[in-house]
């Protein structure tokens, strides 16, 4: 009985392995033919840059990342719009779209290109209220087909432009993109572990549990 429970415990662990590895395959190969076609990728109507931690005002190091590519982006697209998204979270003293837009404006992008989303709660909520802010823009007639292009870390670029999906872009008839961001050396252990788990979760319960 003993060599058997063993035996069991083993097919479990060998299985979980071959699923994480799996996973993180996904994960890298998406943000890899990202970077592969960065410098090929038309010109995009709208950017829009995800939320990320705040040490009070300050943007914590993924969260820099990711504006130092929308600002470098946004610096040679000089006619799209960018839409910096996230809401107050817990230690944070402004929301983490006023700390954007803050960050853009100080690197050069006119504020009147940008557009805040300081509502959202999670990466759902991200897409589904910057999705509501661009209806609202009428700078673009967006009945015909317009380009959006992601910016996150790399390690979220795959769930991201699920969700993306999931919540209505793509049938509104916007086409997907992502522009990826480094993810800080330090935290990427923890990082793409926890990606592993939001993935997993989001392929069992969709977009409602996110």
């Amino acid at each position: 009985m003993k060599l058997k429970n063993i035996r069991i415990i083993k097919i479990f662990l060998g299985v979980f392995l071959l699923f994480f590895l799996l996973t993180e395959f996904l994960i890298i190969r998406e943000y890899l033919n990202d970077y592969n076609e960065r410098n090929q990728r038309k010109k995009m109507d709208y950017v829009i840059v995800l939320g990320g931690k705040l040490y009070g005002e300050v943007p914590s190091n993924s969260l820099k990342n990711r504006i130092i590519v929308a600002v470098k982006y946004l610096l040679e697209n000089k006619d799209t719009k960018v839409v910096v998204t996230g809401g107050k979270g817990p230690g944070e003293k402004i929301t983490e779209a006023k700390a954007m837009e803050k960050e853009l404006i100080k690197n050069g992008i006119n504020q009147k290109r940008i557009i805040v989303e300081d509502k959202s709660r999670n990466t759902v909520q991200n897409f589904k209220y910057s999705l509501l802010k661009i209806k609202e823009d009428k700078s673009l007639d967006i009945s015909k087909k317009k380009k959006i292009l992601i910016v996150t870390n790399d390690y979220h670029m795959y769930r991201a432009k699920k969700i993306a999906r999931a919540t209505g872009l793509e049938k509104e008839g916007f086409e997907i993109y992502g522009l990826p961001a480094k993810t800080p050396i330090i935290a990427a252990p923890k990082a793409y572990l926890r990606e592993f788990l939001s993935n997993v979760k989001f392929w069992i319960f969709g977009i409602n549990q996110d």
